[in-house]
């Protein structure tokens, strides 16, 4: 039966290289990336990820997870498209990145924007992936379920600039522990992956290809709630 990788959040950057770097791994046989860009998604992500690993089956589907809404549409579809597999990772990497000064100037609709993108998007996936991750843990005793999440140093050190992301960055930190809490001995491994910093291919840990690594060794290893990602102290 074929292990499958779902993407919500697939871009360039963190989310294209996690799914390339699952692909080359030779553990995943399915991916399925997910993105308001479908043009994107199927002329550069699939393209990217298809390179790392030809063998690996790439599908592509359109979610616009700030209309919560459509959701459950999304879902049904993802159905179709991993019908009789084994979902074994769910990586959620959506997020929306607005800088704001002055602070007071944040509109408290943006803040609700980043809510439904970052927290109240990932519990509708949570509630319908988290029953068939555990039915594959029962189901396939070698297999590694796991609903993995890109988060950040935020929750503990907010950015005045970046109070929404902040913010809403701290209540999935939240989230994922208390998934983790909940359904870690139920066999499904639900994680932080805190990436301290800006994202740049010229930094020695916070790149792309570095964190995609990271992302698959805590996966492999299958255990804690989080792994902290920052550039070493110049």
């Amino acid at each position: 039966m074929s292990r499958t990788l779902l993407l919500f959040g697939a871009g360039p950057g963190i989310g294209d290289n996690v799914a390339a770097t699952f692909a080359s791994s030779g553990s995943i046989d399915h991916i399925v990336l997910l993105g308001r860009n479908t043009d994107r998604l199927q002329n550069e992500a699939a393209v990217f990820v298809q390179k790392a690993a030809s063998n690996v089956k790439v599908d592509t589907l359109r979610a616009d997870l700030s209309d919560l809404d459509s959701i459950p549409k999304v879902l049904s579809q993802l159905d179709d498209l991993t019908k009789g597999e084994d979902i074994e990772v769910v990586y959620y990497n959506a997020a929306r990145i607005k800088p704001t000064d002055p602070v007071l100037d944040v509109d408290v609709k943006e803040i609700e924007d980043d809510l439904r993108v970052t927290v109240l998007a990932l519990h509708l996936i949570s509630q319908h992936y988290i029953p068939l991750l555990q039915s594959t843990s029962k189901s396939s005793p070698t297999s590694k379920p796991a609903l993995l999440v890109t988060n950040s140093h935020l929750p503990w050190d907010p950015v005045p600039q970046l109070i929404s992301l902040s913010l809403v960055k701290g209540a999935q930190r939240t989230q994922v522990i208390s998934l983790n809490r909940a359904f870690g001995e139920s066999g499904v491994h639900c994680g932080l992956i805190s990436v301290e910093g800006v994202v740049d291919p010229k930094n020695k840990v916070l790149n792309p290809a570095n964190i995609a690594k990271k992302v698959l060794e805590f996966w492999q290893k299958g255990e804690g709630v989080e792994v902290n990602l920052k550039e070493p102290q110049q």
